[in-house]
């Protein structure tokens, strides 16, 4: 991506040009996989692809994937290293064998940043009775169309108020809340809101485009401090 077509997309998306060029990388690498003897293998899940699949207007920072065939941690270097070799700025920073999880991280440079990005991807071998389906996605940052294995809404909707009972992160509860908003539901906190309001807004902010962030203030007041709902 050139810089003219970045600053044309930061003005219009209003994000920033690190969120672009990210986003631009994580569906360069999808593509790549689609296209891969690992594309019947994986199921895509998490916050990039409700971004990427369901429309999300959350920028995400991971790509995580359940298995669901056999990937060696060698098979996946070499899918790297494809990568890196075929997309200049591209580099294979890390890949390891971590318990139950293959991680992997890839380093992006691009011209108009001062420091590069790491993408990491994380491929579990718990399925956790994830449903999916081969999905088109989509991103404004790419003209890129990966078609990938892709856990239903249903199934991100259960892994989302998993994630919010076992760890903090503001990410999770956009995520929940967009998807209840998905499918016409109220979003019913499973917790207590466990976030200080301002430290809250700071942190979403850095994903959502800055005509996004009013959505912010329909998750964080009517939960703060107390489980309940969001209508």
């Amino acid at each position: 991506m050139d810089n003219y077509l970045l600053e044309k997309l930061t003005r219009e998306i209003k994000i920033s040009p690190l969120n672009i060029i990210r986003e631009n990388a994580e569906v360069i690498f999808l593509d790549k996989l689609g296209q891969s003897n690992f594309a019947g293998k994986l199921i895509f899940y998490g916050g990039t692809s409700l971004r990427l699949s369901f429309g999300s207007p959350r920028f995400s920072e991971d790509l995580d994937f359940l298995m669901t065939g056999i990937i060696t941690e060698n098979a996946l270097k070499e899918l790297l290293t494809d990568l890196s070799a075929e997309n200049p700025g591209f580099s294979l920073k890390d890949i390891k064998q971590k318990r139950n999880t293959l991680f992997a991280l890839v380093n992006v440079t691009h011209s108009y940043l001062k420091h590069p990005i790491n993408i990491k991807i994380e491929i579990s071998r718990k399925e956790n009775g994830v449903k999916a389906e081969y999905v088109p996605l989509s991103s404004p940052c790419s003209n890129l169309a990966p078609i990938i294995l892709t856990a239903n809404i249903q199934s991100l909707e259960k892994l989302k108020t998993e994630a919010i009972r076992g760890r903090t992160d503001a990410k999770d509860w956009f995520d929940a809340w967009y998807i209840a908003k998905y499918l016409k539901k109220t979003f019913v906190s499973p917790v207590a809101f466990p976030f200080d309001a301002k430290e809250f807004k700071r942190e979403l902010k850095r994903f959502l485009p800055q005509n996004k962030w009013a959505l912010i203030d329909q998750i964080h007041v009517a939960n703060r401090g107390v489980a309940g709902t969001v209508a």
